[in-house]
């Protein structure tokens, strides 16, 4: 999509990323709590469905932005074999804490795994908050991983690809999309308008 290269985030795309970042941001409220990482250590938690969605929702956003900085940095093949590495980083990690907690407390959750799924649920969404933020103040259109490439991209002083496809599975760029045709016909209207 060409006219997006240039094309900045109006109005209507600003306000669904700061709502975006106000869920986030509340989300993360939710699980942080003065007991911190002790509230997941419960069994209870497991029987909760919303967690699990958090869980598997900040699993899929991390592997989206491993990828998005990973591409921009080493390039789009490298990227896939490092989300690749990322999820059998993650794997590897869940099954040693799993087991040293059975080996010490005769149970896989608790202590260290329930704690790992706490801290790294509370990064993703610290990091998806200021990725919305960071979103909306520099109107980085498409989806709002591409602001770490773009970031990236202006200090190396090169130019950001666009971050398309499945990495945007909330739809920002439909409504990017919206808003540079809408751009786009206002500009053409005003252009054939004859002169007064």
């Amino acid at each position: 999509m060409k006219d997006m290269d240039t094309f900045r985030t109006g109005l209507l795309g600003r306000l669904v990323r700061l709502g975006l970042a106000s869920a986030a941001a509340l989300t993360l409220a939710s699980i942080i709590d003065s007991h911190g990482s002790a509230r997941f250590r419960s069994p209870h938690i497991l029987t909760e469905p919303s967690a699990w969605f958090l869980h598997a929702l900040m699993l899929i956003v991390f592997v989206l932005i491993v990828g998005a900085v990973s591409a921009a940095v080493l390039g789009d093949r490298v990227a896939r074999r490092v989300q690749v590495a990322s999820i059998v980083a993650i794997a590897g990690t869940v099954v040693v804490a799993g087991a040293l907690g059975y080996s010490r407390y005769q149970s896989v959750w608790g202590f260290p795994l329930a704690d790992l799924v706490w801290y790294f649920d509370v990064f993703v969404l610290a990091a998806e908050f200021t990725t919305f933020i960071l979103a909306a103040v520099l109107g980085t259109p498409g989806c709002e991983i591409g602001v770490w490439p773009e970031l990236i991209s202006h200090a190396r002083q090169e130019k950001a690809g666009q971050t398309e496809g499945l990495a945007c599975i909330v739809g920002l760029h439909m409504i990017d999309r919206w808003e540079a045709q809408r751009r786009r016909r206002d500009q053409q209207t005003v252009q054939t308008r004859p002169p007064a």
